[in-house]
């Protein structure tokens, strides 16, 4: 049987302001021997919530209806949202719906529906209405089933084949066409494995037959992350001694302590070590004991004082200690003192003595795995005191970081006075540098590589033969000369994760993983505009950095919270909201103590992609929804989401 998801596409609906009654009639429709309804959901009009709902169940459905938003206002979007995610669009489908609704209706020419793929599941747009939603679905009842096979076949010769027969049975009749497997008379011509290349241009082929439009379905950000998450890998862990633990590194096993904190009795004052018993007097002072002096070979006796300095040992015999500012000088001979009254008349046992392990006992953890190391200096201060002469830490991840394009002139190495026309200086490499750097990568610089298939993929062999991964910027769009995609499927075998994300900037980011070994490797191939690499940058790279770094190892919660941390502050400005895509515009995020609140304000008003100077003196990406009639801008005072790229302003 077939898993089948339907979702209902209504405002209303979802706000509990109607009945839903399109998602049972087509739960009754597809019930019986062939499909199992395993999915049901009501949303508003939202693309993003649609593509992101359709996406999710594509992985585990061969048949998606979607009901709802297929007409001519502004706010029926479902066939926009459905245009996002489909891999390949399957016309016919739509208009065999179309046509058999015609000879009920003429109305029907009025309903946008829409059938396509999202990877192997069948996707159908139909009207909202009961009558409508069932009538058009009902059009292509017959042919569905053989829809959703050959969609998710791996080539379809199985399907029109007997079991036990050939293609060459069939041919000479010993094997009946009626008999096929799916009912059809069609017979596959070759009898051949489907070869998959994947979805990127065939690199032996002519720019003449490139795709006109990507053949990678726009996801939205938040999948994106989940996928780039489920496919980053784990965190590795490593033993270094203490001064090779990195700020930002994580503790990756409990660290227990070896010894007492302090090991021996400690003064905690600069004074003198006595008998607590003796009280206030004159009393000679024996001798003086430092830090890091020894008190095996002596005890002190009744009547005797010994000076002590703070952190110093307190000897045996003693069991207080008096500060230095209340006693007086008596006696002291060529310098040195012979007699000490003390005028302390409230001397008790353990005064100012630290007792052996009060600040830390052998055999407890001072670090819990999940302990990132900060700045501050405090987690390194405990590890040193444990004991322990190496910590097992999770490594931070080796990252190749490269350029590519025709066009682009080196900026790290020699310099180049007079721009040739048509080039344009590299900012990607030295930012993404820079930003990787600060979130404590490992990074290597493999410099500007040329737009040549050899070259990219010798590159990017080399890279991932001695790194965790690559990022790249430039070669993934649509150009005749971007050869990022191929290279990654065709020549190192990759997949491609995803190569689109539904955002502005930054759209044709991609992400694959490359086969390694026993495991994989894993490529960022970031868009070429300077803007949109660091955003990707900051929006995908630096949660996967923070999770193999394991920054997610004993913390509740929302990972994404913690890998990419956002918060709610005030618009310090008015934007208009793109009627596209969900946009991430740069920000300088404060706190304002007068209104205890966060504020963002815009870098400034050009935010193009191709614009780097909007990047500076940001340290926050104000995240924006899609634009619609009932909304098309955010205004200043408004609360907006931010998420958090740099240090704010305090």
């Amino acid at each position: 049987m077939t898993s089948v998801g339907i979702l209902t596409v209504s405002t209303k609906c979802s706000q509990g302001l109607a009945v839903d009654k399109s998602g049972p009639a087509l739960e009754a429709l597809l019930s019986g021997p062939v499909w199992t309804v395993s999915e049901r959901a009501v949303l508003s009009d939202s693309r993003q919530e649609i593509a992101s709902r359709v996406l999710e169940w594509s992985t585990r459905c061969g048949l998606i209806v979607v009901s709802g938003g297929t007409g001519l206002s502004a706010d029926d979007v479902t066939v926009e949202a459905l245009d996002m995610v489909f891999t390949k669009r399957l016309p016919a489908l739509a208009t065999a719906m179309v046509v058999g609704s015609l000879k009920i209706t003429k109305f029907a020419a009025l309903s946008q529906v829409c059938a396509g793929l999202c990877g192997k599941c069948v996707v159908l747009g139909v009207p909202g209405s009961t009558k409508g939603a069932t009538e058009n679905v009902q059009q292509v009842l017959d042919v569905l089933p053989h829809a959703v096979a050959t969609a998710g076949a791996n080539g379809t010769r199985h399907l029109h084949v007997d079991e036990g027969a050939s293609v060459e049975n069939v041919k000479a009749g010993k094997v009946k066409a009626e008999k096929v497997k799916c009912g059809c008379s069609r017979m596959d011509e070759q009898d051949t494995a489907h070869d998959v290349q994947g979805l990127s241009n065939d690199l032996e082929a002519g720019v003449a037959r490139r795709a006109r439009k990507s053949p990678y379905p726009m996801i939205p950000v938040d999948m994106a992350l989940q996928q780039v998450l489920e496919n980053i890998g784990k965190p590795r862990v490593e033993r270094v001694p203490l001064g090779q633990i990195a700020n930002g590194q994580v503790v990756a096993e409990d660290v227990v302590a070896r010894e007492h904190v302090p090991a021996y009795r400690a003064s905690i004052m600069d004074g003198y070590a006595m008998s607590s018993a003796d009280g206030a007097g004159v009393f000679a002072v024996r001798r003086a004991m430092t830090a890091g002096a020894s008190t095996d070979v002596w005890e002190l006796q009744r009547g005797e004082i010994v000076r002590v300095a703070t952190g110093a040992p307190v000897p045996r015999g003693a069991d207080a200690v008096v500060m230095i500012e209340d006693t007086e000088l008596v006696e002291s001979v060529d310098g040195e003192e012979r007699k000490v009254r003390v005028l302390d008349t409230n001397i008790v046992e353990g005064q100012n003595i630290r007792p052996v392990g009060h600040d830390l006992r052998a055999g407890v953890v001072v670090a819990r795995a999940g302990t990132r190391v900060t700045a501050v200096g405090g987690e390194i201060g405990t590890l040193a005191i444990s004991g322990n002469s190496d910590f097992a830490v999770y490594a931070m991840p080796r990252i190749a970081v490269m350029s590519t394009g025709d066009e682009v002139v080196d900026t790290l190495g020699k310099t180049v006075t007079e721009l040739p026309l048509g080039a344009i200086r590299d900012s990607n490499r030295p930012a993404l540098l820079a930003a990787l750097r600060a979130l404590g990568c490992d990074v290597v610089d493999f410099g500007v590589v040329r737009d040549d298939p050899d070259a990219l993929s010798q590159t990017l062999d080399s890279a991932l033969d001695t790194c965790d991964g690559v990022i790249s910027t430039g070669g993934v769009s649509m150009g005749e000369r971007d050869w990022l995609k191929p290279v990654i499927e065709q020549r190192l075998n990759g997949r491609i994760v995803f190569g689109r994300v539904a955002m502005k900037p930054s759209k044709p980011t991609t992400f694959a993983v490359v086969p390694y070994a026993q495991s994989q490797r894993f490529v960022f191939a970031l868009p070429g505009n300077p803007v949109s690499a660091v955003v990707s940058l900051h929006m995908f790279v630096a949660p996967a950095v923070r999770k193999l770094a394991g920054h997610l190892v004993g913390v509740g919660g929302s990972e994404v919270q913690v890998l990419r941390p956002s918060v709610q502050a005030v618009l310090l400005d008015r934007v208009e909201l793109d009627r596209v895509r969900p946009e991430y515009v740069r920000g300088v995020l404060a706190w304002d103590h007068k209104k205890g609140a966060w504020t963002v304000e815009l870098t400034g008003r050009m935010q193009q992609s191709s614009r780097m100077a909007s990047m500076q003196a940001a340290n926050a990406l104000v995240s924006l929804p899609i634009g619609t009639d009932h909304k098309p801008q955010v205004d200043i005072g408004e609360t907006v989401t931010v998420i958090v790229i740099g240090p704010p302003q305090i």
